[in-house]
């Protein structure tokens, strides 16, 4: 981790993107922009640890996070992948107690960071701040909900399939998709091993659902993927 310059208008400007503060009027944005540091890592370089000690959250300018749980026996369990404009770490700010995911760097990364004590300071002078804050934490707990039903109701295929459908709205909704990262990723999101994942995606490529090659893959049937996504047996 190492610090990097902006001035304090490219701070506040940037802080401006961030859905979190998107509304809040300038005089707010230029005193929180104030607080905050500028931080860059490297890839695979951590953030912070899971049920580490808070210090503050994290706006990410540019590159990803990767936010993961750990069970007792080290498998992780992959809960967000966040990009430019996302918070990460907000949630823990309130309970001020210790971080409930460890964050690493998925890419080289830069963000701004805002310790927890001045975050609260201003959010007492400015409640605006904190109902943003609950805005953003009641969608992310909509996306953990739908996690836990995926992972607890829904065989390994549905939740590919919901997956693969997902990644074709996000590139356009055409059937020509790329994989945007490596297998054992994908397989740690679903909540699955990256053989299991592999076995899936050739019973998926039988069944003319999908064709596979590399990285690249091709939606044959949107039907029959959104049945298997729905819980239809493949």
């Amino acid at each position: 981790m190492k610090s990097i310059r902006l001035s304090a208008e490219e701070r506040a400007r940037r802080l401006k993107q961030c859905p979190l503060f998107a509304d809040l009027p300038s005089p707010v944005l230029v005193s929180l922009s104030e607080m905050t540091k500028t931080r860059s890592y490297h890839a695979g370089e951590i953030i912070f640890l899971q049920n580490e000690s808070v210090e503050g959250f994290y706006i990410i300018l540019e590159g990803e996070i990767k936010v993961s749980r750990y069970g007792p026996d080290g498998r992780e369990q992959v809960l967000h992948v966040l990009s430019a404009g996302a918070t990460c770490g907000e949630a823990a700010v309130f309970k001020g107690m210790n971080y409930p995911a460890a964050a690493e760097a998925f890419s080289d990364l830069k963000t701004l960071f805002i310790s927890r004590e001045d975050f609260l300071g201003l959010g007492r002078r400015q409640p605006d701040l904190l109902l943003n804050m609950l805005a953003v934490m009641s969608l992310r707990l909509r996306h953990f909900v739908n996690l836990v039903d995926d992972l607890s109701l829904k065989e390994v295929s549905a939740r590919l399939a919901k997956y693969i459908l997902n990644l074709s709205k996000r590139q356009g909704g055409k059937p020509d998709i790329q994989f945007e990262t490596t297998k054992a990723m994908i397989a740690s999101r679903i909540g699955t091993i990256a053989e299991t994942l592999s076995r899936t995606l050739t019973r998926m490529q039988k069944n003319n659902l999908i064709n596979v090659k590399g990285k690249h893959i091709t939606i044959l049937d949107f039907e029959g993927l959104q049945s298997l996504a729905e819980g239809e047996k493949l």
